[in-house]
Formats: structure tokens, C-alpha cells, sequence
């Protein structure tokens, strides 16, 4: 290998040459942004594979706007669920009083055995065309309806028959006002509604709550055709995210830790598991052990990630969403670290489940490799030409 008497312009060219073909750990910052751009003939006018955005003020500004839907949003319910109307399957008691003896039902004396006659009917379960039987008042209506409803329903079937009858109807086993909890609970099943208003949260406690941290849990809550994710810290931490159960709903609790992988020229490559309900771009930083002093660019520090469409929307101010759906757009977030403000927009901007934090390698490092590389060289021909001369 002969360098001595190239030019200097040569040798950089060399060296240009060189370091496109040098092994590496990722792309370059220069080549993310290209890319980003990289639309004309060649791609026949199709798109940008993914758009970047620098982390700026607006940015964490939007993002501190925008929350993801959750349960308050996709169910739109913050009020209790009209409560306490009875239900095919619950088992009602039934208690029927008259004003004097000799009347239908003058089998018991409440007093001295003169004045008020009542008899207690054995509980019965409403059945499924929505009725329960009652003598002398036959099919009564119970379904849809309250317990005083029913019983106001028994009173005026008896009040041509029986001397100035009053009913009471009793629920004693509430069987169609449920829900359901189950997953990752210290012990799942079907749990009755009670008449103020259950939360999703009373439903979890009644259930023996999560087994595992509240920021590995996420809960499922389906109710019909609809269904809503949201992690449990965040509905911890949200009380307007805790809405009230309808019955028929069905709770699922599952474990699925979040963890971002970092790649690139850090302290370490690897895929971190979070630690808490919320992680910054500081904190991922940190844990990946910083930048590397020798190969690092401080301006390329990159968040790859599939954003949610109207976020998108919102950061670019393209358009106002007014349908959030699942669509995810690609996007490549990009810090510059040589500017100090960094730092602290690094401290709003949060990393999400699966992000892909990067970090590009500085341009001089490549030809810093290309130079050791060729260096072995000119040691081994320096080397020749010694022994050459000490041949002579």
C-alpha cells in the first residue's frame, strides 16, 4: 500500500471514498434527514417514508394538550347508571298486607289478631319474559322496573279483591346488575352493581386489585361493542378517567411492562424496561448511559416512533382532528443537545411504550475509523521501506 506523495485534496477524497464503505452501527443524522426528503423521480412522487420534527416548545406544548382517549372519552358517561330496576334472574320477596281480617290473604295478625292481616310470599325469581306470579294478581311486569314499581303494579291487580291491600317488593339477589372483572386480580368474578354507582376502580378493589406495579397494568373496559384501554397509573392518577359501570360491562386486567430500546452511539444498546408511570427523553438518556464522548453527535439524538395521527396533526397544525382513530403516522422526533435549551425541553418531551431512542455517530468519527484503518498500512509500507534500506 503506497500513500507517500498523494496531495492533500487526494486524500481526502481517499478518505470520502473510504467511509461510505466503513462498517456501522446506524445512519447518520445527515442521512435520516435526507431521507425524510427523499421523494422525486426516482420514487416516481411517492411520499416521505416518515416525517422529522425537532423537539421544540410547540411541540412539548402539544403533546402536553393532547391526552389519549381513555374511558371518559370513548364512553362519554360521567353519571351513575339509572340503578335499581330489577332484572331477568334477580329473586325478589314479595309482602302483601291487608287493612282487616277476612280478607284474601288474613292468615297472620301483626298486633293483637284484630286490624292488619299480611302474608309473606316465597321469593321467586324473575323469570325470563320478564315476570314474577303473584295469587290472585297473576303475571306482574318486574322487568325494567323498580321494587316500588312492581309492588305499586300487585297493589292495583289486588285492589278490587283484596281489603285496601299494600305490597312491599324486596330485592334479595341482585343476578343482572353485574359486571365482571377478571385478568391479572387477586380473584376475578361477577360482582353486583350496588344502587349508588359503581366506578371502575370500586370493581378492581372488590375484586383483590392488581397483581403486579399499576404502571404494568393496563385495563380493558368493554362494554357492548365498545372497548377502551387505558394504563392503570394514568387511571390512578386521572379521576375523571374512573367512570361509572353499567351493568353488563366486563373488566380485563392484564400485565405488559413498558420498555423503550435505545441503539446507536450510548454508553449501552439495549431494550429498557420502565421503572415508573412516566419516563422523559432525560431519564431514557440517562439510563442508556449518555453519550458516547468519542463517537456521539449531540445533534442527533433521534425518537423513532409511530405517532398517533392526530397528534400529528395537532404538532404540524395541518389540520384540526375531528375523528381519533388507531392510524399511526411514522415520525423521527430529533434533539439538538448543543443547544443548552435542550435540555430542559428533554425533560417534557415523554418516551411511549417501543420507542426507538437513536443516536447517530458524529461525522469525524468516521473518518477518524478510516484513518486507523489506512494508518496499519502506512505502518506496514514505512516499515518495507526500512528493511529496504537496511538491505542496501
Amino acid at each position: 500500500m503506497r500513500l507517500i506523495g498523494l496531495s492533500t485534496n487526494a486524500l481526502l477524497a481517499l478518505c470520502l471514498a473510504g467511509c461510505a464503505a466503513l462498517p456501522n452501527n446506524g445512519p447518520s443524522a445527515s442521512t435520516i434527514i435526507d431521507r425524510a426528503n427523499d421523494t422525486g423521480s426516482d420514487k416516481q412522487g411517492a411520499s416521505s417514508p416518515y416525517a422529522v420534527v425537532d423537539i421544540s416548545e410547540n411541540v412539548v406544548s402539544a403533546f402536553e394538550r393532547h391526552k389519549p382517549p381513555g374511558f371518559r372519552r370513548s364512553f362519554n358517561m360521567n353519571a351513575p347508571a339509572p340503578t335499581g330496576t330489577l332484572g331477568v334472574g334477580d329473586i325478589v320477596s314479595v309482602s302483601i298486607y291487608e287493612a282487616s281480617s277476612g280478607g284474601l290473604f288474613g292468615t297472620g295478625d301483626l298486633g293483637t289478631g284484630v286490624g292488619t292481616k299480611n302474608v309473606q310470599l316465597p321469593q321467586q325469581q324473575v323469570g325470563r319474559n320478564g315476570t314474577i306470579n303473584v295469587p290472585f294478581a297473576g303475571a306482574v311486569q318486574a322487568a325494567g322496573r323498580t321494587p316500588g314499581q312492581v309492588g305499586r303494579a300487585i297493589m292495583n291487580a289486588l285492589s278490587a279483591k283484596a281489603i285496601e291491600p299494600q305490597v312491599i317488593v324486596s330485592l334479595v339477589q341482585n343476578t343482572s346488575s353485574v359486571v365482571t372483572v377478571s385478568g391479572e386480580v387477586g380473584q376475578g368474578g361477577r360482582f353486583a352493581l350496588s344502587l349508588k354507582g359503581d366506578r371502575v376502580l370500586d370493581a378492581i378493589a372488590e375484586a383483590g386489585g392488581p397483581k403486579a406495579p399499576a404502571y404494568e397494568i393496563y385495563v380493558r373496559l368493554n362494554r357492548g361493542q365498545r372497548g377502551a384501554v387505558i394504563n392503570m397509573a394514568d387511571l390512578l392518577a386521572q379521576p375523571e378517567e374512573n367512570v361509572y359501570l353499567r351493568a353488563g360491562d366486563g373488566i380485563f386486567l392484564y400485565r405488559d411492562p413498558r420498555s423503550f430500546t435505545v441503539l446507536g452511539a450510548t454508553g449501552k444498546n439495549a431494550d429498557v424496561e420502565f421503572e415508573g408511570n412516566s419516563l422523559t427523553l432525560a431519564e431514557a438518556l440517562g439510563k442508556a448511559g449518555g453519550l458516547d464522548d468519542q463517537r456521539s453527535d449531540a445533534a442527533g439524538v433521534f425518537v423513532f416512533r409511530y405517532e398517533n395521527a392526530c397528534v400529528y396533526d395537532e404538532i404540524m397544525a395541518t389540520s384540526v382532528c375531528s375523528n381519533p382513530s388507531d392510524k399511526r403516522v411514522p415520525v423521527v422526533y430529533r434533539l439538538d443537545l448543543k443547544e443548552p435549551s435542550s435540555l430542559l425541553l428533554a425533560q417534557r418531551f415523554y418516551i411511549r411504550d417501543k420507542d426507538v431512542l437513536y443516536i447517530s455517530n458524529s461525522p469525524s468519527t468516521e473518518i477518524y475509523k478510516f484513518l486507523q484503518l489506512i494508518g496499519t498500512g502506512v505502518g506496514i509500507a514505512g516499515t518495507g521501506a526500512s528493511f529496504s534500506q537496511l538491505g542496501r
